[in-house]
């Protein structure tokens, strides 16, 4: 494994400041350097189709299987994930950019119309899949937690549907969508 090095011979030397109580705003701009991947978690389907755009989204373990989604508190999809007592987490692709935004508005679609956008498949537990996704994963909650003026779910794996050759993931940096630079990939 060889790693590519950058002469930062001549570069200005970087400094640090130190926000002991950052404002939301700060806290925001600042956890916008941590790459994440891009998600649309759903609860529903047809006319109960609830979906929304998500980034906060950790694997949580291996035994049992687990995986944690942050939410709104208020949101309309939290109301549908406690009443489903599921959600599936679909992984979006390069490409998806565009149904990313949708479901990221205030104004994002929900019922029908958005189950027309997400595609016609449903799984293992009832909740619309993302046509075209990386990954989707279906969920049971296991456990809701507040968070703030979030809600935190864990989720016990119930299924998983991957393609047989899935896109690659679609990033999110700094504020707007990026790409993986694939070369040199470990095979």
């Amino acid at each position: 494994m060889t790693t590519d090095l950058i002469d930062v011979a001549g570069l200005p030397a970087a400094t640090n400041r130190t926000l002991s109580t950052p404002e939301p705003d700060t806290y925001r701009t600042a956890m916008g350097l941590l790459p994440t991947g891009v998600t649309v978690v759903t609860s529903g389907s047809g006319e109960d189709t609830e979906a929304l755009t998500v980034s906060s989204v950790t694997s949580v373990s291996l035994v049992p299987l687990l995986l944690l989604i942050s939410i709104g508190a208020d949101g309309r999809l939290r109301r549908r994930v406690e009443q489903n007592r599921a959600f599936t987490v679909n992984v979006l692709g390069t490409g998806q950019e565009e149904l990313s935004g949708r479901f990221a508005s205030h104004g994002r679609p929900h019922g029908t119309a958005a189950q027309e956008l997400l595609g016609p498949r449903t799984g293992r537990t009832g909740n619309a899949l993302v046509e075209g996704a990386a990954l989707s994963v279906d969920c049971e909650v296991e456990h809701e937690y507040p968070g703030g003026d979030h809600v935190l779910f864990i989720g016990r794996v119930a299924a998983l549907h991957m393609p047989d050759e899935p896109p690659a993931p679609l990033v999110y940096h700094r504020g707007r969508y990026a790409a993986l630079d694939r070369k040199g990939a470990a095979a």
